[in-house]
Protein backbone atom coordinates (compact mmCIF):
# COMPACT_ATOMS: atom_id res chain seq x y z
CA UNK A 1 0.00 0.00 0.00
CA UNK A 2 1.37 3.24 -0.91
CA UNK A 3 0.70 6.57 1.25
CA UNK A 4 1.19 9.56 -0.60
CA UNK A 5 1.31 13.12 0.77
CA UNK A 6 -0.57 15.98 -0.31
CA UNK A 7 0.65 17.81 -3.22
CA UNK A 8 0.79 21.79 -3.44
CA UNK A 9 -2.24 21.72 -5.42
CA UNK A 10 -3.66 20.06 -2.19
CA UNK A 11 -2.17 22.39 0.00
CA UNK A 12 -3.30 25.59 -2.19
CA UNK A 13 -6.84 23.95 -2.58
CA UNK A 14 -7.10 23.75 1.19
CA UNK A 15 -5.42 27.22 1.54
CA UNK A 16 -7.59 29.22 -0.96
CA UNK A 17 -10.90 27.33 0.80
CA UNK A 18 -11.94 30.28 3.57
CA UNK A 19 -11.17 32.54 1.67
CA UNK A 20 -13.46 31.06 -1.20
CA UNK A 21 -16.07 30.67 1.97
CA UNK A 22 -15.83 34.02 3.06
CA UNK A 23 -16.04 35.44 -0.13
CA UNK A 24 -19.58 33.19 -0.45
CA UNK A 25 -20.76 34.36 3.07
CA UNK A 26 -20.12 38.06 2.08
CA UNK A 27 -21.67 38.15 -1.71
CA UNK A 28 -24.78 36.51 0.12
CA UNK A 29 -25.41 38.75 2.91
CA UNK A 30 -24.91 41.63 0.73
CA UNK A 31 -27.63 40.13 -1.49
CA UNK A 32 -29.76 39.21 1.60
CA UNK A 33 -29.16 43.22 2.54
CA UNK A 34 -30.34 44.40 -0.51
CA UNK A 35 -33.30 42.34 -0.69
CA UNK A 36 -34.68 43.21 2.63
CA UNK A 37 -33.84 46.86 2.24
CA UNK A 38 -35.90 47.02 -0.93
CA UNK A 39 -38.54 44.95 1.15
CA UNK A 40 -39.04 47.40 3.70
CA UNK A 41 -38.66 50.34 1.04
CA UNK A 42 -41.83 48.69 -0.53
CA UNK A 43 -43.46 48.58 2.65
CA UNK A 44 -42.88 52.24 3.30
CA UNK A 45 -43.53 53.24 -0.01
CA UNK A 46 -39.98 54.72 -0.22
CA UNK A 47 -38.90 54.83 -4.12
CA UNK A 48 -35.30 56.55 -3.18
CA UNK A 49 -34.58 54.03 -0.82
CA UNK A 50 -35.90 51.14 -2.96
CA UNK A 51 -33.72 52.76 -5.93
CA UNK A 52 -30.61 53.78 -3.49
CA UNK A 53 -29.62 50.63 -1.41
CA UNK A 54 -28.61 49.26 -5.42
CA UNK A 55 -26.54 52.26 -5.37
CA UNK A 56 -25.04 51.79 -2.32
CA UNK A 57 -24.57 47.84 -2.23
CA UNK A 58 -24.96 46.74 -5.92
CA UNK A 59 -20.79 47.28 -7.08
CA UNK A 60 -19.46 45.72 -3.94
CA UNK A 61 -21.89 42.58 -3.87
CA UNK A 62 -21.05 42.30 -7.67
CA UNK A 63 -17.38 42.45 -7.13
CA UNK A 64 -17.13 40.83 -4.35
CA UNK A 65 -19.77 37.50 -6.38
CA UNK A 66 -17.15 38.03 -9.50
CA UNK A 67 -13.98 37.02 -7.57
CA UNK A 68 -15.34 34.52 -5.60
CA UNK A 69 -16.95 32.70 -8.90
CA UNK A 70 -13.58 33.20 -10.43
CA UNK A 71 -11.83 31.93 -7.16
CA UNK A 72 -14.43 29.03 -7.61
CA UNK A 73 -13.22 28.21 -10.90
CA UNK A 74 -9.66 28.59 -10.55
CA UNK A 75 -10.34 26.10 -7.50
CA UNK A 76 -11.79 23.11 -9.22
CA UNK A 77 -8.36 22.64 -11.23
CA UNK A 78 -6.88 22.80 -7.92
CA UNK A 79 -9.51 19.83 -6.40
CA UNK A 80 -7.70 16.92 -4.84
CA UNK A 81 -7.62 14.12 -7.29
CA UNK A 82 -10.20 11.04 -6.87
CA UNK A 83 -8.08 8.34 -8.61
CA UNK A 84 -8.05 5.07 -6.74
CA UNK A 85 -4.44 4.60 -5.39
CA UNK A 86 -3.36 1.50 -6.47
CA UNK A 87 -1.48 -1.01 -4.30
Amino acid sequence: MTDTAPGPRDHLHRGLLPVFTAGLVTFLLLGVAVVGVQAVGILIADGPLVEGVVGVLGLPMTVVATGTGLLGFAMSYLAPSSAPVED
